[in-house]
């Protein structure tokens, strides 16, 4: 990689994350207690992106619903062809810092091969309110929204999401067809993510990780470990990974699939750990997936 790509790159890093870097590598050294608990504090609070304009037709056209979920109100969006009653019902689950819109692109053909399409933002992402949340949160919300809306037949995940819904399913929820794309194979590589994101001194890293322990315990821990959830599931799956997601390792994908009964892995590259939601080929191959159900 040449300087000038180089330059380009940490060009793009917020100026705010840069300075949180900074404190992290200095003062976090002198005072590892004091700034391990503010990032144990940071590992649960979102960051909330304004809606983007190409989701903004996904936004505009769902029916608006809103369910109580733990005291707090959750935005739910449904899209259905109102021309045919829906034979099935699909779920999405976006990842952290991600929104229910996220699923725009699905839509069209979704509906156009007899799903309902149901999407929410989570506690404290998108429309919904809060400031921090987790996964046993999130998952608490796709277990309501199962509850509320009757069965899902298939589902669509992106990252985080992947884990809340192998969780979920560990938890009872049945699903025929789930498409996973760019996953967490377990609890430890999101700490790692969370590591590298804002460059925190091993020093730091061991009081968050004390106090996840300490607050969650290894109970909790291996309870989100999606390797681990896929391998009693008896639906079909399929898991797409990019090759240069910096984010997550594609091998987490692999490791998924392969511990999935019957699921099929598709390797992708050059999309990284966002655009690949969006990427047309990406959508025709989890459409055909699950039209093989509708």
């Amino acid at each position: 990689m040449n300087k000038a790509m180089i330059k380009k790159k940490t060009a793009k890093i917020p100026f705010s994350l840069r300075v949180t870097r900074l404190l992290y590598n200095t003062l976090g050294r002198l005072f590892p207690v004091y700034f391990g608990n503010r990032a144990y504090e940071q590992w649960f609070t979102t960051m909330r992106f304004k809606t983007p304009a190409y989701e903004l037709p996904a936004l505009n056209s769902a029916f608006k619903e809103t369910i109580n979920v733990n005291n707090l109100p959750i935005s739910v969006y449904i899209w259905w062809d109102k021309n045919k009653e829906p034979k099935k019902t699909l779920l999405f689950i976006h990842g952290w810092t991600g929104r229910g819109t996220q699923i725009v692109n699905y839509i069209e053909q979704l509906n156009a091969i007899g799903y309902r399409v149901i999407s929410f933002d989570g506690p404290a992402h998108g429309y919904s309110p809060g400031e921090q949340t987790s996964a046993m949160e999130m998952t608490d919300v796709v277990l309501a929204l199962d509850k509320h809306y009757g069965k899902f037949d298939a589902a669509i995940t992106h990252s985080f999401g992947g884990m809340i819904l192998a969780y979920a399913m560990s938890l009872g929820v049945k699903i025929e067809r789930a498409a996973m794309i760019c996953p967490p194979n377990n609890f430890e590589i999101i700490l790692e993510n969370f590591q590298r994101i804002l460059d925190l001194p091993d020093s730091v890293m061991q009081v968050v990780i004390r106090k996840s322990f300490a607050t969650h315990g290894q109970i909790v821990r291996n309870a989100v470990n999606t390797t681990a959830n896929v391998k009693s599931l008896s639906c079909k799956g399929l898991v797409l990974h990019d090759e240069d997601d910096i984010d997550i390792s594609w091998h987490s994908g692999e490791e998924v699939a392969d511990a999935w009964k019957d699921a099929e892995f598709i390797k992708t590259k050059g999309l990284g750990h966002r655009r690949i939601i969006h990427d047309k080929k990406v959508i025709s191959s989890i459409i055909k997936f699950l039209n093989d159900a509708a």
